[in-house]
């Protein structure tokens, strides 16, 4: 029989990585809570037209990584590419649209068909935040804002460069579009194959190619700024001149766009300083995406980052909590142990009973587990009430009175 294996770019998370994702998690949602941001949870899987109608057709998310599939009923149903859309749902359904401004922050599996690769896999985990108000630049700020905080929390905003530009409003784009199709139709067998075909459905795309033969073309493409307007020439200063008051450091890059049709304005992303290709935490404005799904006009504004790729870059802190065994030297003491283990349950150490193995190999078991220390309880152990324990990263040893044991590894 074939060894059975996980579906490729879906991996099982556990040791060190599940650790390290949860620190993240919880480091996020703490700054999410000091920006006084609330928790929400959506569906993994919605109405495929959700996506569609949000994302945009020519998206690479719709044309080609969906996971799309036919219910009982011949209903096609969609695994969540991404949060943002699903939030917009959940505040339609949920009638929230007439309690603004809404702060959400949020984590979860996302799923994407695409090659698998290092910090990229078909499902994978982002962690984001959401603001929905009337529009103004301050909930753009805002957002950044957090951003800029969860990424010198975790130690990496030195490595990374926030880039950001604005897309205009729909008429600024519909002009935009049509000088970007002018020209890109000069360059047309210059283009990558796929650009080709995004020549006809959203030039825009393009402008984001990794392709280095459109690199190439792109570097003389008209710029976005030459066609906006000049109420959104204004909001984009505002929001420049906010930044550099907050000494949040930035790049102003005219040849950023996002990949899903419904931002709009601002957008931006923290990418690495070392490879501008990979970004860490992308996001932006969308003014037409509750209304796109049948709700009234409402501005949002939001981000996510993978935690695939930040777990790359953190610099992990070792473990502040002592891990401590439990070893009964013989079976009638295994009751001993479990009585010892009492004393340290509701308190911030791991403590773990190991049965059925004599002291050398439930010592070599401490090692294989990262154990700080041993508890040995023998014959001599119970008539005392005086209990051996050996630190095992020194090799030294205490007798330690069983009252004083919690007392002991607090002071240790």
């Amino acid at each position: 029989m074939d060894k059975i294996k996980t579906i490729r770019g879906m991996h099982d998370i556990h040791g060190l990585e599940f650790l390290h994702q949860k620190q993240i998690i919880e480091l996020f949602e703490s700054v999410a809570n000091n920006f006084n941001f609330k928790p929400i949870a959506t569906p993994i899987m919605e109405f495929n037209e959700i996506f569609v109608r949000t994302l945009g057709l020519s998206s690479d998310v719709v044309m080609k990584e969906m996971y799309t599939l036919l219910d009982r009923n011949n209903q096609k149903l969609t695994l969540r590419p991404e949060g943002t859309a699903g939030i917009a749902r959940a505040i339609i359904s949920s009638g929230l649209t007439q309690d603004i401004p809404l702060k959400f922050y949020y984590y979860g599996p996302m799923f994407r068909y695409e090659r698998p690769q290092k910090g990229r896999l078909r499902q994978f985990t982002q962690v984001g935040v959401e603001v929905y108000a009337n529009s103004n630049i301050e909930k753009d700020f805002e957002v950044i804002s957090l951003a800029e905080k969860f990424l010198k929390d975790l130690n990496i905003r030195d490595n990374l460069t926030l880039k950001i530009n604005n897309l205009g409003n729909w008429e600024d784009r519909k002009t935009y579009t049509k000088e970007l199709k002018k020209y890109y139709s000069e360059f047309k067998n210059d283009l990558s194959e796929d650009s080709i075909i995004r020549l006809e459905k959203n030039p825009l795309r393009i402008l984001d190619s990794k392709n280095l033969e459109d690199i190439e073309v792109n570097k003389n493409a008209p710029k976005i700024n030459e066609y906006l307007s000049d109420n959104n020439k204004s909001i984009f200063i505002r929001l420049k001149a906010m930044l550099e008051d907050f000494n949040i450091s930035f790049e102003e890059d005219p040849f950023l766009v996002r990949g899903l049709d419904y931002y709009s304005n601002t957008i931006f992303e923290f990418a690495l300083k070392t490879d501008s290709k990979f970004a860490i935490l992308a996001g932006g404005t969308y003014d037409n995406l509750i209304s796109e799904l049948g709700g009234p006009k409402l501005s949002g504004t939001g981000w996510a980052a993978g935690l695939e790729r930040l777990t790359q870059l953190v610099d992990f802190m070792e473990k502040d909590s002592q891990q401590i065994l439990i070893v009964p030297l013989e079976k009638k003491f295994i009751n001993a142990a479990y009585e010892i283990r009492q004393i340290f349950l509701n308190t911030k150490f791991s403590s773990e009973v190991i049965i059925n193995k004599n002291l050398k190999k439930s010592l070599k078991y401490g090692n294989k587990i990262s154990a700080d220390y041993a508890i040995l309880i023998g014959e001599e152990e119970i008539n005392n009430k005086i209990y051996t324990i050996k630190n095992l990263n020194t090799g030294n040893q205490n007798k330690v009175k069983k009252s004083l044991i919690l007392e002991f590894f607090e002071n240790a």
